[in-house]
């Protein structure tokens, strides 16, 4: 598989994380509205037969990439600790060091997302007019100037694929309230990109959270995410859109592999997603980056 990067650049707020799974999502919902339900069985047929054609990082601000877990098991000084602690990302120099298994320095990334919060009213529908009480709510919207996801694709014809659902995505915009404005952005075409190769690789970091598979690995440094997904599109009227919450690796987590590692982990997560919706799945496979394990395994 080749990688390349992504850029999208922010047009307004957003109220919805750019995660793989989520981001995977709203890929789909474009092919079912340009080749309907039966291309989407063809889209996902090799994801769910563990023959995934491409994969998708989070998102992640400007040129940052998430701090390897193993970055904490570096740090003797408690205090150093303490403070890498509260480190969500690092820059891609930081990040390829703890690759190779070398230490870094605690620098906290201020003002990465700026809070945007509006006021809305809540139009009551037989009076068409705002409610008297409880007719005023807030929304907080975060903004960043630009988002990088990072892609592997196993063909070039498949780059392009993604390429074009990405343009297309950006038509209609991403996540909550883009109907009215919210998660609107311009899209950048893929352009090749490489991580620094490694002599030795025996571990990797993962720039999604994802579901082991069957024979993944279990030994590493990882926090889990409890994801509580919810249908969206015209699923979001079904009734019940409200997916079951789904234990999930966290990204950032690193997993060692005793040997080279592979170029993804984890699955798509088929039956009992959505009650409603049985035929739903969740995309949850890790975008994996090698990395040099340290020699003192456990999880964090």
């Amino acid at each position: 598989m080749k990688t390349y990067k992504i850029r999208l650049n922010a047009q307004s707020g957003t109220l919805t994380p750019f995660q793989a799974d989520t981001t995977f999502g709203h890929l789909c919902w474009i092919v079912v509205y340009q080749q309907g339900d039966k291309g989407l069985e063809e889209f996902l047929k090799p994801f769910k037969e563990g023959n995934p054609p491409f994969l998708v990082s989070d998102g992640f601000p400007g040129d940052l990439l998430p701090k390897p877990l193993t970055a904490e098991l570096n740090v003797d000084d408690p205090d150093d600790r303490k403070e890498m602690k509260k480190i969500d990302f690092v820059s891609r120099e930081d990040f390829n060091q703890v690759r190779l298994g070398k230490r870094i320095k605690p620098r906290i990334q201020e003002g990465l997302f700026e809070s945007i919060v509006t006021l809305h009213n809540t139009i009551d529908r037989l009076t068409n007019k705002t409610l008297s009480e409880g007719g005023l709510y807030r929304l907080e919207e975060a903004f960043t100037p630009n988002i990088t996801i990072y892609l592997k694709a196993i063909s070039e014809a498949w780059k392009d694929r993604v390429d074009a659902l990405f343009f297309d995505l950006s038509k209609v915009g991403y996540g909550k309230r883009k109907s009215i404005g919210k998660g609107q952005f311009s899209v950048e075409k893929a352009v090749e990109f490489s991580f620094p190769p490694m002599g030795r690789a025996d571990g990797f970091v993962t720039l999604s959270s994802f579901c082991p598979a069957e024979n993944d690995p279990t030994e590493g440094s990882y926090k889990t995410l409890l994801k509580y997904g919810k249908l969206s599109e015209e699923f979001a009227s079904c009734g019940n859109p409200f997916k079951k919450p789904l234990l999930m690796i966290k990204t950032g987590s690193v997993f060692w592999t005793k040997g080279e590692p592979r170029e993804f982990y984890g699955r798509i997560v088929q039956g009992g997603i959505s009650p409603a919706k049985p035929e739903v799945v969740q995309y949850a496979y890790a975008f994996a980056v090698p990395i040099k394990y340290p020699q003192i395994q456990g999880s964090l």
